[in-house]
């Protein structure tokens, strides 16, 4: 039986909710609305006093390094040791220096071929002290994971994929790419869930026609899939190890469907809280999460780490701070004129925006149309009201545009809690796994300079 510290547990749950409630300012409103509910006016005024003196690199070193200065305002180093005390997660030290064959490196990104190597090279390790031969693919895809697999180190894998068109895809790139694998590698159609296990066992044998034990992996798994798996590793009597890296925490599902501003809207989640100790710790505040730990919180925790402010450049902080702030001003525009913006084009955005803000004008009025709000009210001639609204908005640009540091301040902020908010979600999920019996822990697997999502939750049987 895996041994839980309750106490710890429960007081590094506490430390974290306190931080998120408290910083909930930094987080629980999308960045769009920066300007029209006013966040940048919640600064405490010691830290802007603070933070505006800091040159490029002091900058990047408070937010990646988490350095700051004796001089500094007691509640902002205070802040700064909270993030650190909340995040959990354990150091990435280490990373292959191995390269894919050629075959493997096609229509693969460096992003992709880092993670695919990495993750077969964890599972090897894993496996090998366990004589495990057979791997199950929990949300195969294209089935790069699966190829590798069984290339480098011999394993009989089984993709698993809801998408019948993923694994449709995965079964001709193996007939052109991998022919040699067609015995070995096999891919199906599931959609799994977590009453999945004789499906899963079913196909199983069908396939490779053996009792043997196996291991669960899944590489991304996006929103409640990683949860499914880890209920399915409970439950399934083969499966006696479990290697997980979760994504996409913000897909999670509510427990009833939202169809309210997402700004004001309570929010709650099938499977986060998932531990017993989290459930607790809450249960015994007043802290009422579906108002701090609601879909935002779950997007923070799933944004890129501080890691790429590691040695920022000026100019790729102006124009990620004009780009925020230009965003946040056509947004305040259109709230106050009683208009919402409604996409005209798949992406509302270009580089070729971040020029100067009269081009950013000119294109956004493009992408966007300026939908009324009141219902039955008649939308205006658009291109006739174009130089109009053209002219408001830069004025609006020209009232708002010497807070731009004030923007790259607090995006940095935001990415000191992302750590926090991804180490509270996979200690959640730890901390459920263990109090299913199970011997787990969080290990690191990649580098998060190029994979943003890069530790794995593993686990055994006993």
């Amino acid at each position: 039986m895996a041994k839980i510290n309750k106490h710890t547990e429960s007081m590094y749950f506490l430390d974290a909710l306190n931080l998120f409630v408290e910083m909930q300012w930094l987080y629980n409103t999308p960045v769009t609305d920066l300007l029209t509910k006013g966040l940048l006016d919640l600064f405490p005024k010691e830290w802007l006093n603070d933070l505006q003196m800091l040159e490029n690199e002091e900058l990047n070193d408070f937010v990646v390094k988490r350095t700051t200065k004796p001089e500094w305002s007691k509640s902002l180093k205070v802040f700064v040791k909270k993030c650190i005390s909340a995040d959990q997660l354990p150091a990435i030290n280490t990373v292959l220096p191995t390269i894919l064959p050629k075959n493997f490196q096609i229509g693969l990104s460096c992003k992709k071929q880092h993670e695919i190597i990495h993750l077969a090279h964890l599972v090897h390790v894993q496996c090998t002290s366990q004589n495990i031969k057979i791997i199950v693919d929990l949300g195969a895809g294209l089935g790069y994971v699966c190829q590798l697999l069984y290339h480098l180190y011999g394993y009989q894998v089984l993709g698993l994929e809801k998408n019948q068109a993923n694994v449709n895809n995965a079964r001709n790139r193996q007939i052109k790419l991998y022919p040699d694998s067609l015995a070995h590698v096999k891919y199906n159609c599931c959609d799994l869930a977590c009453n999945s296990v004789e499906i899963i066992e079913t196909i199983l044998n069908n396939e490779f026609q053996k009792n043997s034990n196996v291991c669960l992996i899944g590489l991304h798994a996006c929103g409640d899939l990683s949860v499914h798996a880890s209920k399915i590793f409970r439950d399934m009597k083969r499966a006696r190890f479990f290697i997980m890296i979760p994504c996409c925490y913000h897909k999670l599902l509510t427990t009833k469907d939202i169809t309210i501003n997402i700004s004001t809207e309570k929010q709650y989640f099938n499977n986060f809280p998932l531990s017993n100790c989290l459930k607790t710790v809450i249960n015994n505040t007043d802290f009422d999460i579906g108002t701090f730990l609601r879909r935002p919180f779950l997007r923070l925790a799933c944004q890129e780490p501080a890691d790429r402010w590691y040695n920022m450049s000026i100019k790729a902080h102006n124009e990620h701070s004009f780009y925020v702030l230009a965003r946040a001003v056509l947004q305040l525009y259109a709230t106050k004129n009683g208009f919402v913006l409604q996409k005209k084009t798949q992406k509302g955005t270009r580089k070729s925006q971040c020029l100067d803000f009269e081009t950013y004008v000119n294109d956004s009025l493009n992408r966007y149309i300026l939908q009324p709000q009141e219902k039955g009210k008649l939308q205006n001639d658009m291109q006739s009201n174009l130089d109009m609204h053209k002219k408001n908005i830069i004025e609006l640009w020209r009232n708002h545009c010497h807070k731009l540091k004030i923007v790259e301040i607090y995006s940095g902020l935001q990415l000191m809690l992302q750590a926090p908010a991804e180490s509270l979600i996979l200690r959640d999920r730890l901390c459920w796994m263990k109090e299913q019996g199970l011997k787990t822990k969080i290990i690191p697997v990649m580098s998060k300079h190029l994979s943003p999502r890069a530790y794995a939750i593993v686990s055994q049987k006993e």
